[in-house]
């Protein structure tokens, strides 16, 4: 048996939109007991939630990414659960149970991986019920460098869901099932999302000139 490791998954560039699912965790969510082979990793278009708060969708003025368009440049098949940009953008870092990794941005080569005595996972804080993203507090919000949009670990149904809500008026920017977390570059032009099936890196799309 081989232990060379994986390449990177292949992954859908485009941007399907403001309400999207992870393709990997849509595919898993089909019919049980049937093998199919895995997608691409990368967003899908995917219904818009109703949860009782103003849909804004996506600023395609906004060069923020995620609160304006994006395209994704990278994808990682390691699990993360909480994500940071480190080094001013040059490396990104990933928990998930009782391991911690690092990768290089933009392509996402993963330069290390830890396991240390104490789990890097146990203070995670658990997902925000739907009903409270209207709070003034929610626990575990992580807030875009421009402080426009707040990203938020939620639950809808059977999906983890990573809400990003516009910090004015807590209306709904994007929905993604299947993600649970979310990091910006310090100039806020790269976002990061992940989850158990692994990560996503993507990019500002160029706002439109006037």
């Amino acid at each position: 048996m081989s232990t060379r490791p994986l390449p990177p998954p292949d992954f859908l560039r485009d941007d399907p939109g403001p309400w999207s699912v992870v393709s990997s965790v849509f595919a898993q969510a089909g019919r049980p007991g049937r093998r199919r082979p895995q997608p691409p990793t990368g967003l899908m278009l995917s219904p818009a939630p109703d949860i009782g708060l103003d849909l804004a969708g996506v600023d395609p003025g906004s060069a923020v990414a995620g609160l304006g368009p994006i395209a994704t440049v990278a994808a990682a098949r390691e699990p993360a659960l909480v994500l940071t940009f480190h080094d001013d953008g040059a490396l990104l870092r990933g928990v998930s149970p009782g391991v911690s990794r690092v990768w290089s941005v933009p392509d996402l080569c993963k330069l290390g991986e830890e396991r240390p005595g104490d789990d890097p996972a146990a203070g995670l804080l658990p997902q925000v019920h739907p009903a409270a993203l209207g709070e003034p507090e929610l626990p575990g919000a992580f807030t875009d460098p421009t402080g426009q949009v707040i990203a938020v670990f939620t639950r809808e149904g059977r999906f983890d869901v990573l809400a990003l809500l516009r910090v004015s008026d807590r209306s709904v920017v994007r929905w993604v099932r299947g993600a649970r977390s979310a990091a910006w570059s310090p100039d806020g032009g790269m976002l990061a999302i992940g989850g158990t099936w692994g990560v996503l890196l993507a990019r500002s799309r160029e706002a439109p000139t006037a």
